[in-house]
């Protein structure tokens, strides 16, 4: 139902599948335990809330996602549910309720939601614009650099890469812009990239890796990842993309996604579209987007209520 109400919302929605929520509802995870709310009248459900309680990293936030089927909206749905999973926080000694809207105009980021939000006393901590990119993209131009070359994988991060690979994680999480949200980097580890990984598998979902070797060095670089899953063929994901900070400013963002790009695209079904974020600020990364044919479609804001 969640992704229903996106759908009548958005140009382009994105979101879970059935099974990757059954898997994210169902399973035990190391970062995140999730959960869901329902409200029923008269034998319809009329709103859901999705609950995202955080175990490394923010774990004084409780990420709450709300959903109201259009016709039911102005009727106090969304509200009862963000009472009850306040209240949940609270209890559970959680100090901070967040919230994302996806749908917001993408230059002024306002929509029915942030309205709703702002009422309930949440404050807009950040913004990210949301580009989507139509594949397949014709003549597609690799981009390599003088002095490092490009390893690529699948679901599992090679051994060879993993102790290399969990820098470039840890140090994506303390550079992405994050704005004035409450947030605490996550360190990560190999047993924390291995559960991610297992998770993905469980839930079907398909994902590339390409990555930059310096190669006088032999250290990682840079990586990008992007995938999706068979259930929703149509929706694919750009996940991070993250240049070490000794390294950046050598074209290593285009260098990497571009052939990850091409790989993606190889391999899965077409038409489909290609959705990420990145904060306005992040100029760099927007800009490699522009230069491969991503456009705006909306803006994503985050919204805090402490408790």
């Amino acid at each position: 139902m969640k992704f229903g109400v996106r759908r009548e919302e958005m140009e382009f929605p994105a979101g879970l599948g059935v099974e990757e929520a059954r898997v994210a509802m169902a399973g035990t995870h190391a970062d995140v335990r999730a959960e869901g709310l329902g409200l029923v009248e008269d034998g319809v459900w009329v709103g859901v809330a999705w609950l995202d309680w955080w175990l490394v990293g923010n774990t004084d936030t409780v990420d709450v996602e709300l959903a109201v089927v259009p016709e039911y909206r102005r009727r106090g749905v969304a509200s009862r549910l963000l009472e009850v999973a306040a209240g949940r926080a609270r209890d559970a000694g959680r100090r901070i309720v967040s919230g994302t809207n996806m749908a917001g105009d993408p230059e002024t980021g306002e929509s029915p939601g942030t309205a709703f939000a702002r009422a309930r006393g949440f404050v807009k901590k950040h913004a990210e614009l949301h580009q989507v990119l139509e594949l397949p993209v014709e003549d597609l131009v690799e981009q390599p650099v003088d002095g490092y070359e490009i390893v690529q994988w699948r679901e599992h991060t090679p051994d060879e890469w993993m102790p290399q690979f969990v820098e470039l994680l840890s140090g994506m999480s303390e550079d992405v812009p994050t704005g004035d949200r409450t947030d605490a980097p996550v360190r990560w580890t190999p047993e924390l990239v291995r559960d991610a990984e297992a998770r993905r598998v469980a839930q079907g979902r398909f994902t590339y890796t390409t990555a930059a070797v310096h190669t006088a060095s032999g250290e990682l670089a840079a990586y990008t990842q992007m995938g999706g899953t068979p259930e929703t063929p149509e929706r694919l994901n750009q996940y991070d993309t993250y240049v070490r900070r000794t390294h950046r400013g050598n074209r290593l963002g285009i260098a990497v996604k571009v052939p990850n790009l091409r790989a993606l695209q190889t391999g899965v079904a077409h038409p489909a579209v290609l959705h990420t974020w990145n904060a306005p600020e992040n100029t760099p990364m927007i800009a490699v987007n522009n230069k491969l044919g991503f456009r705006p479609v909306a803006q994503r804001t985050a919204w805090e209520r402490e408790l």
